[in-house]
């Protein structure tokens, strides 16, 4: 079938809307404190598209099949968001590469997003949509159109079966209550998820799909009623309650509730059903500078996500930066409108529909090609223009010990997963290793038992393999070791920490040794960032506060310590370590100059002064049977530098192999036999 031109009147005011939305959605992405609940301008957006396609499909001529009708509608969403999106995406990833160190993520997200699937991959990696790594993904903005493309997926084909498209009224009817039900079933859902997983709740389409299906539900009989002349007061009237509970809850705080998100969309359903071109609330939203902005909101959402990243990895967003930054978004998407979204948005590019969805597979497959060689290819390192750090995907490569199946990947159990007694002791018999025939440390095994900053110790877990140590190692994310008398905020990590200690106290041999290791200044410390009061009291409440936490840990290390002694074992416990908040964007760069690291240099310094005093506590209260481990001095002598962390961190807060490779004086030190 040809692609004839059909030309569907747009209303004007709906632009207006989508630059509420836009201009919602991009001041909360500068500066949260502006709009705190801006971000509910995608949940306008979600609404507007619902109404806007289903509308489309209503005035369109009826197809004389289903080859048709479908051919036809992935054709128009072909032409109307490839052509922005690959190029948003390949320029976007080409600048990324010249000013990210470790750009995989960023590149990964925006491979996935040319193939409408980047939310499941922002899910499946356990984003936070507000947390620090989903900021500095270049692509992270991608998640809305993964939802959407997902649903224009399986949208026409519904929509037909359905008798939307087709001729008659009956059609229409069954089209309404099926988009009903897919509403509810999926509020449900949503409502549901938000309680046990926010992550799922926030990017996956089961669970926003209600939005899009209510922006189904206002259109009528394919026109949009104005009322009657004497319901004018009445319809402006509910206009305004709408608009202003809609810029009224951008404003709301920021928190886990889901009011802000259902205000929104009601509102903006009132608003498509009242809204009036002719009303003074139309005129306002329909003046030309609004106006523009609305019809050129799909490139502002593509680029203004691209500038402010590339902001936040170079010269950063101050109040002197936001208007050439506000500048070059609006440049950059006023140049992709006029020279993408137009000439490729409003005529079909070949004689069929069928023609025109190759063409618009190939220039996705091409983005792809570029992407792939970034990622696969090693193009996107070397393209690097500063000095490369030391980064957390390379020093996993060296979290392995040669010749055995311990390496972080296999030994490191995700925070999320509860393992029985079962499972712990498979993982323990991948992630051990006997002593070697030889070396000074023979027939020993040394156990290393905590968190992920345990597992950062594998380098030098495997230079003490070399000189004769066996070795077995236990550990999970987020999970100090050994437990606490009243148990832990999580389920999992308490009985993984109830069946190490046992697994321990059962295979080892008099002489062995236990190397404790964890994410100290969290666990312990207070009135940080990044702090976790996860010890919880004899109430069942969590403890707050250095010095009740570190009494508590204190009382666990000396009832393991005590049974570990028995059993002839030698415990030793690293001290807290470096950390920088926000390492990424605080080594200085050429194009991110050092008098901008000013907040880094202050965090910098809160942060050593803690770990200063939780190293003091650490090392005079711990049991005699403890051997304590204070690792600041042999990792940084003089004091950490922001030069210094470009080299002994991998991330914010773990140690390169280069850096646990110091400690190996100090462990074996502290595990070394009693007289």
């Amino acid at each position: 079938m040809r692609a004839p031109p059909h030309q569907i009147a747009r209303r004007a005011e709906i632009d207006g809307l989508r630059a509420v939305a836009i201009v919602a959605v991009i001041v909360n992405h500068l500066n949260k404190s502006l709009l705190p609940s801006g971000y509910v301008g995608v949940d306008v957006f979600f609404v507007i598209s619902g109404y806007v396609i289903t509308r489309s499909l209503e005035l369109r001529p009826t197809a004389d099949s289903r080859g048709a009708f479908l051919a036809g509608f992935y054709r128009r969403r072909i032409q109307r968001l490839v052509p922005a999106l690959s190029a948003c995406v390949v320029v976007t990833a080409l600048l990324t590469c010249l000013v990210v160190p470790d750009p995989a993520a960023s590149l990964w997200t925006g491979l996935l997003a040319l193939a409408g699937t980047s939310n499941l991959f922002l899910h499946q990696q356990a984003t936070d949509y507000f947390g620090t790594s989903a900021q500095l993904n270049s692509f992270t903005q991608t998640w809305f159109l993964g939802v959407d493309y997902q649903f224009y997926l399986v949208f026409p084909l519904a929509a037909w079966q359905l008798g939307l498209g087709r001729a008659g009224g009956a059609g229409r009817r069954r089209f309404r209550l099926g988009m009903a039900l897919v509403a509810v079933l999926s509020l449900i859902l949503f409502l549901q998820m938000r309680q046990v997983d926010s992550s799922a709740a926030y990017f996956l389409t089961g669970p926003r799909v209600w939005e899009l299906a209510v922006g189904c539900l206002l259109t009528a009989n394919g026109e949009d009623p104005q009322g009657e002349p004497g319901q004018a007061p009445l319809r402006d009237g509910l206009a305004w309650g709408a608009f202003l509970a809609l810029v009224g809850v951008t404003l709301a705080p920021q928190g886990s509730s889901s009011i802000p998100m259902l205000v929104s969309v009601a509102a903006t359903c009132a608003l498509i059903r009242t809204l009036r071109g002719r009303s003074l609330l139309g005129r306002i939203l329909t003046c030309p500078p609004v106006l523009r902005i609305g019809q050129i909101s799909y490139s502002l959402y593509l680029w203004h996500w691209s500038v402010i990243v590339l902001s936040r990895w170079t010269i950063g967003i101050h109040a002197w930066s936001v208007p050439f930054q506000l500048l070059l978004i609006l440049g950059l998407a006023e140049l992709s409108y006029r020279t993408l979204e137009t000439p490729f948005g409003s005529k079909p590019w070949a004689p069929t529909n069928q023609q025109t969805i190759l063409i618009g597979v190939g220039i996705n497959a091409a983005a792809a090609t570029m992407l792939l060689l970034l990622i696969g290819g090693g193009l996107g390192p070397h393209l690097y223009l500063g000095q490369r750090p030391a980064t957390l995907s390379e020093e996993r490569r060296n979290q392995r010990i040669a010749g055995t199946t311990i390496t972080s990947t296999a030994c490191l159990i995700d925070r999320n997963d509860v393992l029985d007694r079962p499972q712990i002791d498979a993982k323990a018999r991948t992630c051990s290793v006997e002593s070697a025939p030889q070396g000074a440390a023979q027939g020993r095994t040394i156990f290393v038992v905590g968190d992920s900053h345990a597992t950062a110790l594998i380098p030098l877990a495997a230079e003490l393999h070399r000189e004769g140590a066996g070795i077995t190692l236990l550990t999970k994310a987020g999970c100090p070791f050994p437990a606490t008398a009243f148990g832990h905020l999580d389920p999992g990590c308490e009985r993984f920490q109830d069946e190490i200690a046992s697994r321990i106290l059962a295979t080892s041999r008099p002489g062995d040794g236990v190397l404790i290791a964890g994410y100290q200044l969290s666990h312990l410390g207070s009135g940080l960032r990044a702090t976790r009061d996860n010890f919880l009291d004899r109430t069942g409440q969590p403890v707050r506060g250095t010095e009740a936490k570190t009494a508590l840990y204190m009382k666990a290390l000396d009832a393991f310590s005590d049974r570990a002694g028995a059993n002839g074992l030698q415990v030793a416990l690293i001290g807290a370590g470096p950390r920088l908040i926000g390492r990424e964007l605080c080594l200085p760069e050429w194009f991110r100059p050092a008098r901008w690291s000013e907040p880094c240099l202050n965090t910098l310094r809160e942060d050593a002064t803690s770990t200063r005093t939780i190293n003091v506590q650490l090392s005079r209260n711990l049991p005699d049977r403890v051997r304590f481990i204070d690792p600041m001095p042999w990792i940084c002598p003089k004091g950490c530098s922001l030069d210094d962390l470009k080299w002994q961190l991998a991330d914010d807060d773990h140690l390169t192999a280069a850096a646990v490779r110091r400690l190996k004086q100090p462990v074996l030190e502290a595990l070394s036999r009693a007289d």
